[in-house]
């Protein structure tokens, strides 16, 4: 979240927050970016055990899938085609971990998180491993992904499907520069610092969706919006798109 996003935020009765300007690109070049033993847990992730799968039988993390990093790069044909898929990679070696991470990335994944001492912080935080063979994806039965969608989030799927239809308004709540860059064929650009001065330009009597760039400003103007009392939802996803109209989303 930016600071202007932020500063939004805590005025519309967000708490507790504070911002690195320089995020998550910047940290990455110097430090490993992982994850929290809740989010292996309970996100809405694909978890992949790198190790081999002897040494997965021994004691895995529940709902891991055995993908040892010898077999990986010819491993492609068992994942999701969804790049957005977000996978959670661990192993007992973190050179393993930064291995597998080059590969998913060959393979156009958008979110791979290294999980690293996870082992040890999953036993740490008094969790059990499972004994035995881990999950094993095959030709006939590859590895499936769905999204679990929030409240007040729109499916991908159902936001394409919007951006073709005239009983939707949707709203681009990125800067005007993002906008111009490069936007969805038919979004209205309200950026999120405008949205309360500018909330009459909105109709009532469509169903809105707000999107950003990567779900954050969009999950506040949804809120502005609900409040006001829209028939609302927001993209809770990364997206690119070009001046031309091309777009992708993640």
């Amino acid at each position: 979240m930016s600071p202007k996003s932020a500063s939004l935020a805590k005025k519309w009765g967000f708490k507790s927050l504070k911002v690195y300007v320089k995020g998550l690109p910047v940290w990455k070049k110097k430090n490993k970016a992982t994850t929290t033993v809740k989010y292996v847990k309970s996100g809405n992730i694909v978890l992949v055990d790198l190790r081999a799968p002897n040494k997965a039988a021994q004691g895995h993390i529940p709902r891991a899938y055995s993908v040892p990093l010898k077999q990986l790069a010819a491993s492609k044909a068992l994942f999701p085609k969804s790049k957005g898929t977000p996978f959670v990679i661990y192993s007992d070696s973190d050179k393993d971990i930064l291995s597998a991470k080059k590969i998913f990335k060959k393979f156009k994944y958008k979110t791979v998180i290294g999980f690293y001492d996870g082992l040890a912080l999953w036993k740490k935080a008094g969790n059990k491993l499972n004994k035995g063979p881990a999950l094993m994806a095959s030709a006939k039965k590859p590895i499936s992904y769905k999204k679990k969608l929030n409240v007040g989030e729109i499916s991908i799927t159902d936001f394409e499907k919007s951006l073709k239809s005239d009983l939707i308004f949707v709203v681009d709540a990125r800067t005007p520069e993002e906008y111009l860059a490069g936007n969805f064929p038919g979004s209205v650009n309200i950026p999120l610092g405008q949205m309360q001065k500018r909330i009459k330009e909105i109709p009532k009597d469509k169903f809105v969706v707000v999107h950003c760039k990567t779900g954050g400003r969009g999950a506040i103007g949804y809120r502005l919006l609900k409040e006001a009392g829209f028939s609302v939802k927001f993209l809770n996803a990364e997206c690119a798109c070009t001046p031309s109209g091309e777009y992708e989303i993640w």
